[in-house]
């Protein structure tokens, strides 16, 4: 498989009487369509039970620029006639992010772990270098350390808010509250770093559709 240096999120709610519809179509036809364009290496989805939007596409690319690429957009341009009536049922409950990867730790899994944990925070510009080099240096090289943590990925968003995106893959759900964990996670460094962020997001993801890669 392609070694993915991007991706992009989209983020989607619908009412709970159109949820049954918004799977099939995802199953049935928009994964295959969208793992066919050139570029998307491939694509797997989650659903978020405490927290909205409440369901996750998550797309690897080989770099940034597939999701603002001709191909990606011809395809948002022109939907299909059941794409066209899933708009409708979600409306403007939907965010679309790009990223493109700066830090990858850890094994990639030979399947698709259960869980993924998903960080993402804006960082005042005057600590940035800090920030990365806290990342980078300390907190997932610890992380990916603890039993149950799979791998960590780290991105930075191409356009708008939270700019960066931290995805950790586990293999249980509650790695990070473990002893080994909570450890992990003890240092002044993150402490501090912690401290800085903003405009945070936390996401605990469940696989649902496990990934799918063009024929």
């Amino acid at each position: 498989m392609t070694q993915a240096h991007g991706m992009f999120t989209v983020w989607l709610q619908v009412p709970p009487e159109r949820e049954e519809e918004l799977n099939a179509w995802y199953d049935l036809e928009h994964i295959s369509q969208l793992v066919a364009l050139p570029g998307i290496v491939s694509a797997r989805r989650y659903i978020v039970d405490d927290a909205k939007p409440t369901y996750l596409a998550w797309y690897d690319t080989v770099d940034e620029n597939v999701e603002p690429g001709p191909d990606f957009q011809r395809a948002v341009a022109s939907p299909t006639p059941w794409s066209q009536r899933i708009r409708t049922f979600y409306g403007d409950h939907r965010e679309r992010m790009n990223f493109r990867l700066v830090r990858d730790v850890g094994s990639a899994p030979a399947q698709d772990t259960p869980w993924l944990y998903l960080v993402q925070t804006d960082i005042p510009g005057n600590v940035v270098a800090e920030y990365n080099e806290w990342y980078d240096q300390e907190h997932l090289p610890r992380l990916v350390t603890v039993p149950g943590v799979a791998r960590a990925r780290r991105y930075v968003a191409t356009a708008g808010s939270p700019q960066y995106l931290t995805a950790y893959e586990l293999l249980d759900k509650d790695a990070f509250e473990s002893p080994a964990g909570l450890q992990a996670r003890k240092t002044p460094w993150t402490e501090k770093m912690r401290s800085l962020f903003q405009n945070t997001r936390r996401r605990m993801c469940r696989l649902i559709s496990p990934s799918a890669a063009a024929a």
